[in-house]
Parts: C-alpha cells; sequence; structure tokens
C-alpha cells in the first residue's frame, strides 16, 4: 500500500513537472511572438522613418545644389562686369596717357 501510495506521489509530481513544462515552453512562445510582434512594429517605423529622412536629405541636397549654382551664376556674372569696367577704365588710363605724352 505505501508503495502504491509513493508511486502515486511520484506519478503526480512527474505531471506536475511536465504540465510546468508545457506551460513554460508555452509562455516562452508566447512572450516569442509578444517581441516579434513588437519587433516588426519598431522595424516598419523605422524603415517609414528612414524613407522620410532620406527624401528630405534629397531635397535639402538639392535645394544646396541649386544655392551653390546661382551664387556661382552670380559670381560669373559679377567677374565679366569688373573685368568690362576694368578694360575701360584701362582703356581710358591709356588715353589719357596717351593724350599726355606720357
Amino acid at each position: 500500500m505505501l508503495k502504491q501510495l509513493v508511486t502515486q506521489m511520484s506519478n503526480e509530481t512527474l505531471k506536475k513537472e511536465n504540465n510546468s513544462k508545457e506551460e513554460d515552453i508555452l509562455n516562452s512562445f508566447q512572450t516569442l511572438e509578444v517581441d516579434k510582434a513588437r519587433l516588426s512594429e519598431q522595424k516598419e517605423h523605422l524603415t517609414a522613418l528612414l524613407n522620410q529622412l532620406e527624401i528630405k536629405a534629397k531635397e535639402e541636397y538639392e535645394k544646396r545644389k541649386r544655392k551653390v549654382e546661382k551664387l556661382n551664376s552670380e559670381v560669373t556674372y559679377l567677374k565679366q562686369r569688373c573685368e568690362k569696367f576694368t578694360i575701360f577704365i584701362d582703356s581710358q588710363a591709356t588715353v589719357e596717357c596717351n593724350q599726355a605724352g606720357i
């Protein structure tokens, strides 16, 4: 009788341990699914954010590029005007020097 009782108690303990292990496994799976969902959501959010940032960076690049091109054009125009005035002033100075006999 005692042997039966010990065997029964051992069997119950084993069942409880097995149930506990099964619950641990199920809980682990549930935790993994929650983590997977959370990480997938983060990935989606970060991918969308990265795309927005890339678009803004390209827009900013183009904006700055246009500004540099405009400044380059303005500098070229100003250089040309300065050259024209320099040529005019130099030619006037040469004419005046020639008239003065210098």
